[in-house]
């Protein structure tokens, strides 16, 4: 027996996020002489009186356990041809897609002595689905294979945008010290979240008895219109931002938290990020589903499942059998909490190493990486780098970045892996960041010679 039209209705109704433009941002912390590196640790400054952060982007996506080449196979005459049935053998029990995409707009950072003050704002855009391999094996292959059992199939899924408007301070405690704060209002633009993640399928022995129990609730705020299985309408359009979206009712509070100790050559940095989150109340909708359905009869399961039946007069059939629940209710989603512990090692003035240790809190898991890094400046206009890390259990992460600096004018990019640039279609991931800052002033660190002299 084939479930494909039913599962696809359902995916149609709580997956419309699933094609997503979030792994985590490592290489920044160390480019200190960078202004972007304040934004992993409100402590860190770098040693200018006054910095002025231009347009930039950060980009990070992360789709686990699948691949072009996993998904896209060559056949005898060197085509590609889709191949869902293979991807579904390289997944895993639990598969997570991942998307953090931010557009810095404008910051503003100066020093007064030992006091460091800083403003700035940001578009954010973050996307998360984590699904059982059971949905792809449902929708695509259907539920023969699991005759006899029940089944989990439901997704989580946290899609949000938000306006971050962020006002930081630093202060010097003696010549070694920094400690440093950020308070950050979240203005949300639009948001789809599953507050309740259950669907079981049961598929009896005897032919067309199934049961599906079901407690699934979808969020939405601005972002998810449903008239119907047949009429699903996403808005996340970044072409249609304006500047009402600036302000809006759904609003937030955020806080970072960071130190940075100076002891000689060697530096040590600490730092919590994103402690908040958003309440949901304006254009709020919510769309569950709760109960037990069982079908049973062959005049159901013809309709279901018949190839001539056409896909609309399903979704018509679902729609009667399906009550969907409608709600306007007030929600509240917390942002992904960050944190940050490093160590910096100056082995020659113009070069260093380092180690971080990173770990997320996110929808009641974490997600750990580490990473050790390097940081040479060839050039005084010049500066390179590499990192290594491990995130998401693997050990292929290797990135670089570069700064280049004209006069007050400072460019970078960096990635966290390279790899997917000579090898995209074999890689499950992507990362990058490009920005441009104006540095004053150049000021002598009182922390720069503090400090045992161990080396």
């Amino acid at each position: 027996m084939r479930m494909k039209l039913l599962l696809a209705a359902v995916a149609l109704a709580v997956l419309p996020t699933a094609v997503m433009l979030a792994q985590q941002d490592l290489s920044t912390h160390f480019l200190r002489h960078t202004w972007q590196a304040h934004q992993t640790n409100p402590a860190l400054f770098p040693e200018y009186e006054m910095v002025i952060g231009l347009p930039g982007v950060y980009n990070s996506l992360r789709v686990e356990n699948l691949t072009y080449n996993t998904l896209f196979v060559e056949d005898g005459n060197g085509n590609r041809m889709l191949n869902v049935d293979q991807a579904i053998l390289d997944m895993e029990d639990r598969n997570v897609i991942r998307e953090n995409l931010d557009i810095e707009t404008l910051s503003l950072g100066a020093r007064f002595g030992p006091l460091g003050l800083s403003l700035s704002h940001t578009f954010r855009f973050s996307a998360f689905m984590d699904y059982p391999k059971t949905l792809p094996q449902l929708i695509w292959q259907g539920n023969a294979q699991f005759i006899g059992q029940e089944i989990e199939f439901a997704p989580d899924i946290d899609v949000l945008s938000y306006q971050e408007f962020a006002i930081g301070a630093l202060i010097e405690l003696g010549d070694a010290v920094v400690i440093g704060g950020r308070a950050k209002l979240l203005s949300g633009v639009g948001s789809v979240n599953s507050s309740r993640s259950q669907l079981r399928l049961r598929t009896d022995d005897e032919i067309y008895q199934l049961r599906l129990d079901a407690d699934y609730q979808v969020n939405s705020a601005s972002a998810l219109t449903y008239d119907g299985f047949d009429d699903i309408q996403t808005n996340f359009d970044f072409s249609t931002f304006s500047a009402e979206d600036l302000f809006t009712g759904n609003t937030g509070f955020a806080f970072d938290l960071g130190a940075h100790v100076k002891l000689g050559k060697l530096e040590l940095a600490a730092s919590v990020l994103d402690i908040g989150g958003i309440d949901w109340d304006e254009e709020v909708n919510n769309y569950s589903l709760k109960g037990t359905y069982e079908y049973e009869g062959l005049d159901f399961a013809q309709r279901i499942f018949d190839d001539s039946t056409s896909f609309g007069s399903v979704l018509d059939t679902l729609e009667q059998i399906y009550e969907v629940q409608e709600s306007a209710e007030g929600f509240r989603t917390t942002i992904p909490t960050r944190f940050y512990l490093s160590a910096t090692l100056r082995l020659r003035d113009n070069w260093t190493v380092g180690g971080l240790i990173f770990n997320e809190w996110y929808r009641g898991n974490t997600y750990p990486a580490a990473a050790i890094s390097t940081n040479l400046e060839v050039l005084p206009f010049l500066n390179v780098g590499g990192i290594y890390s491990w995130r998401s259990n693997r050990f292929d992460n290797f990135g670089i970045n570069a700064t280049l600096k004209a006069g007050p004018l400072q460019l970078f990019a960096a990635t966290d892996n390279i790899l997917t640039v000579f090898r995209p279609k074999d890689s499950n991931s992507s990362h990058i960041r490009l920005g441009l800052n104006l540095l004053f002033a150049p000021r002598e660190s009182k922390m720069a010679d503090s400090g045992p002299k161990w080396f």
